[in-house]
């Protein structure tokens, strides 16, 4: 299974579920999940938080096939990955409150509210979308975990 529609697929059909089924469970409607399991486009996070509660798998397995991981970034600034150009500068870090955007600041309350099975959701969505960062960098992927800098 070397997508996101294939892994969907298999776990729907391991668990003997139609995209009719999934649909009243998800909410996301027949053609969306078809076209998500043709690998037409990527699933939103919502799609992917309402797959995983249904399909009771992790969001990184659907990303990558892959159990949970925690990446880490090294707390220090500019210190480098591996054999790579890529270092952390003081502006990747969070070391003033009052630094943030108003987007941040939302993101930030919006995100306290939520229970933390959904932290934990969000927190792997942004590893993965980080991971994917810095893979396109030449040489080994870092490990990345985002809170270490905060």
């Amino acid at each position: 299974m070397n997508s996101i529609g294939q892994r969907i697929r298999f776990i729907r059909k391991k668990k003997n579920l139609t995209l009719t089924d999934i649909k009243k469970l998800t909410g996301l409607s027949t053609g969306n999940l078809s076209e998500l399991e043709n690998d037409k486009f990527m699933p939103s996070a919502s799609a992917l938080i309402a797959l995983k509660n249904t399909l009771k798998v992790s969001i990184d397995w659907i990303l990558t096939g892959e159990k949970p991981r925690t990446y880490r970034l090294p707390a220090q600034k500019n210190v480098r990955y591996y054999k790579t150009n890529t270092s952390i500068s003081k502006t990747d870090r969070i070391d003033n409150i009052a630094s943030l955007s108003e987007d941040e600041k939302r993101l930030l309350l919006g995100y306290r509210k939520l229970a933390k099975e959904s932290q934990r959701d969000i927190d792997g969505f942004i590893c993965v979308c980080l991971q994917r960062k810095y893979s396109q960098n030449e040489g080994p992927t870092p490990k990345v975990d985002y809170k270490s800098n905060l």
